[in-house]
């Protein structure tokens, strides 16, 4: 009998012990991730991350309202003309709201009150478009926040449109089967208001203006009455309650390099959020990936997150999967009156797409609302552009891989662009004209499929894709068919030592660049 009560109780407690575990309690393996590069780095890039191709965010806040000079330039430019990244701006804001011991940045904060913002329409012109995500930058460098906080008190919530702005957003984007973004740029907030240089400022002006009145010392972050240790932690605290209020699918932040290195915030910090984030996450059942940017080394170690280049700044020629390139719709990085969308249509932006597709890579596109909150009639038109031409073209888009070349054609879109060090960089230019030779590649994920896309139609009808010619190094199978994306008209075709030759078809099925579905 003795013996029997024993293996009852081993056998007792070993169900106990299954369920904890089963509930989550008693787990000895500890999290997922730890609050270190090698245990971080460990997150791949999420499937969806990679089918998904193209996203769009939002530059709009406080510096919406004097829409002059981009994002940051009110803030940075509006206090003193010799200290301006951009005097014009000095000049505007001067010019209409009166000189700045009268009128600070923060006073824009009661005109931001947002009567027009409707984040049903921002997310059914980024789901129209063809975005496969969606969000915006919930907090740029003047440091005011886009969501309901609990953690600073200079949020949209609070005071300014009194609206829980990302909240809003978040949802909306949800109802379009989106996946979430969120952008952060507060990073760069500390001692941004005075241009990082407290010995350009006299004592006068200290005296004068609002940026060094200790009242606003949460708002104006400097050296002058804030404390890099404060900031820091709030920098820390205001992300994650991003992540825990929202759980947001992609987060991306903004030049954090120098920032980090002046422990403003640590390093340490981010370690700890992106911990949080991946265990968070990953409990909840949820693939995320998190945005590594490059301004002129990357934010974080090369081997986390997913690389991000701005407009393919300091981005090599033969870039490999996986990386993101984003870009304003049009400059500057905020709507200004009288912005010019000319050079930034709809084909200019579908073309740079199809590019960043065929070498691996995903496009993030940001819109520049007005500062009432709505979207420029221009924007919305460049938006549906791209949309008429992913629901023609999408096949070749969404869920496709970098085949075994990127592309083919006369064309260059790099450039060596020479630094003021003197450094030779490459840049990238999507505003030229192409040609029917200009052909770029992607394939499905079995590799069975091939897509030709040729950035222009030729004049004569024909196109010869030259790296699938016969006994190609690159496709040395068989091909059994050619068809265009967007018509039922059967294309003509032959394989030659030349190259694939192909007969255009009599209709074009879109305004430009046209894919061939070749199997």
């Amino acid at each position: 009998m003795q013996f029997i009560f024993k293996k009852s109780a081993v056998f007792s407690l070993m169900v106990f012990v299954l369920l904890l575990n089963a509930c989550g309690a008693g787990n000895a393996s500890g999290p997922a991730y730890t609050a270190d590069w090698e245990s971080l780095s460990q997150n791949d890039i999420p499937e969806w991350v990679k089918d998904a191709k193209f996203g769009v965010y939002t530059h709009w806040g406080v510096y919406s309202i004097p829409a002059k000079g981009g994002a940051g330039a009110p803030l940075r430019s509006m206090y003193k003309r010799e200290n301006s990244d951009k005097p014009e701006v000095f000049d505007h804001i001067n010019a209409k709201y009166g000189p700045a011991e009268n009128f600070g940045y923060k006073d824009f904060i009661p005109m931001f009150t947002a009567p027009k913002f409707d984040a049903d329409e921002w997310a059914f012109v980024m789901a129209d478009a063809g975005a496969k995500f969606g969000g915006i930058c919930v907090v740029h460098h003047d440091g005011f926040l886009l969501w309901d906080s609990k953690v600073n008190r200079w949020n949209s919530k609070n005071m300014g449109p009194k609206r829980d702005i990302y909240g809003e957003i978040a949802r909306a984007v949800r109802k379009q089967d989106l996946k979430l973004a969120a952008t952060f740029h507060h990073g760069r907030t500390y001692g941004f208001c005075i241009g990082n240089k407290l010995d350009n400022w006299t004592e006068e002006d200290k005296k004068k203006l609002d940026i060094f009145d200790p009242a606003y010392k949460d708002f104006y972050w400097h050296d002058g009455h804030s404390t890099r240790e404060e900031f820091s932690q709030q920098w820390k605290d205001k992300v994650i309650e991003v992540i825990d209020n929202y759980e947001p699918d992609f987060l991306w932040f903004d030049g954090l390099g120098s920032p980090m290195a002046n422990d403003t915030p640590p390093e340490s910090y981010a370690r700890d959020i992106f911990a949080h984030y991946y265990n968070l996450m990953e409990g909840k059942g949820k693939d995320v990936t998190v945005c590594n940017k490059h301004t002129g080394t990357f934010n974080f170690p090369d081997d986390f997150g997913l690389l991000c280049y701005e407009n393919g700044r300091s981005m090599e020629e033969d870039v490999q999967p996986w990386f993101l390139i984003d870009r304003a719709i049009a400059y500057p990085w905020a709507y200004e009156e009288g912005k010019n969308y000319e050079r930034d249509n709809a084909e200019y932006h579908t073309r740079s797409l199809i590019d960043v597709v065929s070498r691996g890579g995903i496009f993030f596109l940001s819109l520049t609302p007005k500062g009432d909150g709505s979207i420029p009639d221009e924007e919305k038109e460049i938006m549906s552009g791209i949309g008429r031409w992913l629901r023609v073209n999408g096949e070749a888009i969404y869920a496709t891989r970098r085949f075994k070349t990127v592309g083919e054609g006369p064309t260059k879109v790099t450039r060596d662009k020479t630094k003021k060090n003197g450094e030779i960089t490459i840049g990238w230019e999507f505003r030229q004209d192409f040609t029917p030779q200009d052909i770029r590649f992607t394939q499905s994920k079995d590799g069975k499929t091939v897509y030709a896309i040729t950035l222009k139609w030729p004049e004569n009808g024909r196109i010869v894709v030259k790296s699938l010619k016969a006994d190609s190094a690159y496709y040395p199978g068989r091909i059994t068919s050619v068809s265009m994306l967007g018509t039922k008209e059967k294309i003509s075709w032959k394989r030659t030592g030349r190259g694939l030759e192909i007969q255009m078809p009599k209709n074009k099925p879109c305004e430009y660049a046209y894919s061939f579905k070749i199997e």
